[in-house]
């Protein structure tokens, strides 16, 4: 797959790049997490930019930083499929329906705020915005929750939202320091390992 990138020209995978973010922007409703399984299905799936497993990363990676995730996934994704132009062209494709269409709702807003069928529209595409968002989630679970330990970090984080009163950020930096320690007690369990055997090894 990565020799397929790079032996592809850059500016030529930057300009797919803007007209794939440039589809996704205006089609996807409701932002956030809700526009994350429309650009992994068109990066892993139909691109075939990036595996899941990177896919994977880069939304948690995105998740972690400031701002919209999916401004930050757009640009990851860039960067790393097609360096700088191709960060550039992912943020400039996906954000330019977005500001284009809000500048026309909010011209229009004063007339059809109060309109029943835009009011049902809306409704309507609520309960859709949860189905996205769920999806998201039971797709990056495959990648994420892949033992007892991280099945017991989500729990306890989504515990933490649901009744605590604690910061996004807070939660995340649950998530790093229990990833930090547990890549410490797994390299400490590998090296001791391997001292054991060197010890057989001489002892014979």
């Amino acid at each position: 797959m990565m020799l397929e990138l790079h032996n592809e020209n850059k500016l030529s995978l930057s300009a797919k790049l803007f007209v794939s973010f440039l589809k996704i922007g205006p089609t996807t409703f409701g932002g956030g997490y809700a526009i994350l399984p429309v650009i992994d299905k068109e990066l892993t799936e139909h691109r075939k930019w990036l595996s899941p497993k990177e896919m994977s990363e880069i939304t948690a990676l995105s998740g972690a930083a400031p701002g919209g995730i999916g401004v930050n996934v757009a640009a990851l994704a860039g960067y790393r499929i097609a360096g700088i132009p191709g960060l550039l062209s992912a943020v400039i494709g996906i954000s330019m329906p977005t500001i284009l269409i809000m500048l026309i709702l909010c011209a229009a807003a004063s007339g059809f705020s109060d309109n029943r069928y835009v009011q049902a529209a809306l409704h309507g595409i609520k309960p859709t915005v949860v189905a996205l968002i769920v999806y998201a989630a039971i797709r990056m679970r495959k990648q994420a929750l892949h033992n007892p330990v991280t099945w017991g970090v989500s729990a306890t984080c989504l515990i933490l939202l649901l009744f605590f009163p604690v910061q996004p950020l807070f939660v995340l930096g649950i998530g790093i320091v229990i990833g930090l320690v547990a890549e410490a007690v797994y390299t400490s369990k590998s090296s001791s390992g391997k001292k054991k055997e060197q010890g057989r090894y001489h002892s014979m």
